[in-house]
């Protein structure tokens, strides 16, 4: 195991303590954009925590020069795994979630202390969330608009019909993370659906108004690699955490299977623009 600079507990006085954990593999090429987010955040009361599973592309650099950063480096039984990791070497009374290609918006950790502060006994906050792509550009905003909708409709029996929360916006506070445990390790894509449904049957978020994140979406991530397995995954954690809501959790599964379509259409048009493209023109 590698690890770098102890985490001392952030102590500023009236603030609640935030903690960011991101958990990391091979992040060298979007590292150093998600590490900036948090220190330019200029939140007095955070500590950044990451967690990285024995990268080999320079990470490991990255984090040694980092200011403000602690991290350990060694193998990991997943995401999951990481993140368990990193929560349990966090000190904060609100823990954040942002994944090593993912970034904070300016103002976002000010705005979950807020309404931490106005919502003492919250056990979660989320908020809307941006999508961007390779370039760091906004994409895809037509989803955004929907997610948003969906939020700021919440109840539990919508959220039971698809995974509209955010993972890079949403912040467990430690009473949330004492009722609901762990992270699910045997979880390869819904491990943040699994645990935020959890939260919900106990309690309702308290929801920020202002985007509070940024989530990277491009060929290769996890998230565009797999969406069959991913969105059936999600559909079996609808369905374990879907007691008394039949008709909800039917939407859910109709839904995966749309949204499977649509992107499976989707790549096939993209090939065909590409090939179209590649081929000579007829003379």
């Amino acid at each position: 195991m590698t690890a770098g600079r102890s985490g001392s507990e952030p102590a500023t006085v009236g603030l609640p303590t935030i903690s960011v954990v991101t958990p990391c593999l091979n992040g060298a090429s979007t590292l150093s954009h998600t590490l900036a987010s948090v220190r330019q955040q200029g939140y007095p009361a955070v500590e950044h925590i990451v967690v990285d599973a024995a990268s080999t592309d320079g990470t490991l650099e990255i984090l040694a020069a980092a200011p403000g950063v602690s991290y350990i480096s060694e193998v990991d039984r997943g995401l999951s795994d990481g993140l368990n990791k990193g929560i349990r070497m966090s000190h904060g009374d609100i823990i954040g979630w942002l994944n090593a290609d993912d970034l904070y918006l300016p103002g976002a950790l000010d705005a979950v202390a807020r309404a931490y502060q106005e919502h003492p006994h919250a056990l979660w906050i989320t908020g809307p969330c941006l999508i961007i792509g390779a370039r760091g550009t906004e994409i895809r905003r037509a989803a955004t608009a929907y997610k948003n909708f969906l939020l700021h409709r919440y109840s539990y029996r919508l959220y039971l019909t698809q995974n509209f929360v955010s993972s890079p916006a949403t912040f467990i506070t430690r009473a949330g993370l004492e009722r609901i445990g762990d992270f699910d390790i045997d979880l390869k894509y819904s491990m943040d659906y699994d645990v935020w449904l959890r939260l919900a049957r106990l309690a309702d978020p308290v929801i920020v108004d202002q985007p509070l994140a940024a989530f990277r979406m491009q060929e290769g991530t996890l998230s565009m690699s797999g969406f069959q397995a991913a969105f059936a995954e999600h559909a079996r954690v609808a369905r374990q955490h879907g007691m008394g809501h039949p008709v909800a959790v039917a939407v859910n599964v109709a839904m995966s299977r749309v949204i499977v379509g649509v992107y499976a259409l989707l790549a096939r048009v993209r090939k065909a623009r590409g090939a179209a493209r590649r081929s000579p023109r007829a003379s």
